[in-house]
């Protein structure tokens, strides 16, 4: 029987519920399969949901660990607030994915955690500028640019029977204020101002021909917008920081102030676009997602970890 060469790289999650940064961690996991250097276990604390709604019980089940023991790993893996899972004597490599802006704001529990010593994989360019103009940060940064994994039934398949939703699950009384005003111009719509399964979310985008997103004013990357550039959505996007790269105005969608009155206004001027200047956007942000798969985020990850022990 051969005998694995392979390091351990150990995981770690508390879920309580789909969002976007388990759901990256998770991608991450999938990649961490495929290296040469590393077979990926991963740890799922006694709080942690179990029922469909938590991928990290749809792989490998030899990938799922019962209790957590990093002494018995070659490498960490973690994110946010696991590292108050990690001991402070801690002398093994550790990749940390820093998913949010906030992780630099003073007062921010993660900003404590810079100083400790990993090599950091972050996740858009305005995130590695926010934590390396701390000066705290302590080992390499490196910028991987979210991927985005859309089920290829989904894309360019939709019958658009939604011609406006405000997608807007973050700040309920934020959206409230929003519809409110959109209903007071004379519009009626779609609203999801709720967490739901993701497999229902991208189906409520893929039904709309004109998507209102509303991230929070800091984000670090907000995958929502390029999935649905992916789905052939009309985006309108305000600035969050973390979505610069990829919402342009005017090139891959409208990105109007956060206030209402701007929402409405970038509204009126969706729905009255020309058809020629409506594609002209619409193939913009197609190809711009499709820069954006899992491979190219998979590959950069496996270089880092083919390297861990010497850039650490």
């Amino acid at each position: 029987m051969d005998i694995d060469p392979r390091g351990t790289l150990l995981f770690h999650r508390d879920f309580r519920g789909l969002t976007g940064g388990h759901l990256k961690v998770w991608h991450y996991l999938r990649h961490a399969a495929a290296s040469r250097s590393f077979r990926p276990r991963a740890f799922l604390t006694a709080a942690s949901r179990r029922d469909a709604s938590n991928p990290f019980l749809t792989g490998n089940p030899a990938w799922l660990m019962p209790s957590w023991q990093p002494e018995q790993a070659d490498a960490l893996f973690i994110a946010g607030l696991d590292w108050m899972a990690v001991p402070k004597d801690w002398s093994k490599p550790v990749v940390n994915l820093i998913q949010g802006v906030r992780h630099a704001n003073a007062g921010d529990p993660r900003r404590g955690y810079l100083s400790r010593r990993a090599v950091r994989i972050c996740v858009s360019g305005e995130v590695a500028d926010a934590i390396l103009a701390t000066g705290l940060v302590n080992g390499p940064v490196v910028t991987i640019p979210n991927a985005i994994e859309v089920p290829a039934a989904s894309v360019g398949t939709a019958r658009r029977q939604t011609p406006l939703l405000v997608a807007g699950w973050k700040e309920p009384a934020r959206t409230a204020a929003v519809v409110a005003a959109l209903t007071a111009a004379g519009y009626e719509p779609e609203v999801i101002a709720t967490r739901m399964p993701r497999e229902e979310f991208l189906d409520r985008i893929a039904a709309a021909e004109v998507v209102v997103f509303l991230p929070l004013e800091e984000e670090g990357c907000f995958l929502p917008a390029l999935e649905a550039f992916a789905l052939g959505c009309l985006v309108i996007c305000p600035d969050c920081i973390g979505n610069r790269q990829f919402c342009r105005d005017g090139e891959t969608c409208l990105r109007p102030g956060h206030d209402p009155a701007s929402l409405v206004a970038a509204v009126a001027t969706a729905m009255a676009m020309a058809p020629g200047e409506r594609a002209r956007i619409l193939a913009i942000a197609a190809a711009e997602a499709a820069t954006r798969g899992l491979d190219r985020e998979k590959q950069a990850f496996l270089a880092i970890l083919d390297d861990l022990e010497q850039s650490w």
